[in-house]
């Protein structure tokens, strides 16, 4: 048995995002989930469970970044699925990796780490609660205390 329930989200690189826009958004009527121009991206939800496609702009692009899916009630195992496997979970948007860091767009919580190629790895799992769009990046107690 295993903690990983399938792949959340997958990213690819592209020269230009307008164009790529144009065709996830009005080709394939992706739903746009979030939309950062400064920092040249598109994120799609996709599917049903839902999934996510990232979409960036890079003059030379190159390695990938994918979630691996993983039960709400499951959260609390991530560091520790990660530490048995002597991965080091690794610090992300300014948060350090003691504990999973929320993004309170979707909301999600996540563990990051990196495969030995350097690809940019983490474990997500979608949480209940009501999606804070505008909250930083915050620990996972942090997010918890908010939520009472």
């Amino acid at each position: 048995m295993t903690l990983l329930d399938g792949v959340y989200e997958t990213h690819i690189e592209v020269a230009d995002l307008d164009r790529a826009m144009e065709f996830y958004g009005d080709t394939l009527d992706l739903e746009l989930g979030r939309y950062e121009e400064e920092r040249g991206i598109a994120f799609y939800f996709t599917g049903s469970p839902r999934s996510m496609l990232g979409v960036w702009e890079k003059d030379d692009p190159e390695q990938g970044h994918f979630a691996f899916r993983v039960a709400e009630e499951e959260v609390g195992e991530m560091l520790p699925f990660l530490e048995e496997r002597d991965i080091e979970p690794r610090a992300a948007f300014g948060v350090e990796p003691n504990e999973p860091i929320v993004h309170p767009w979707m909301p999600s919580a996540t563990a990051y780490f990196s495969d030995p190629d350097g690809n940019s790895l983490e474990l997500l799992a979608d949480l209940s609660d009501d999606p804070d769009p505008e909250g930083k990046p915050m620990p996972l107690s942090e997010w918890r205390e908010r939520q009472d």
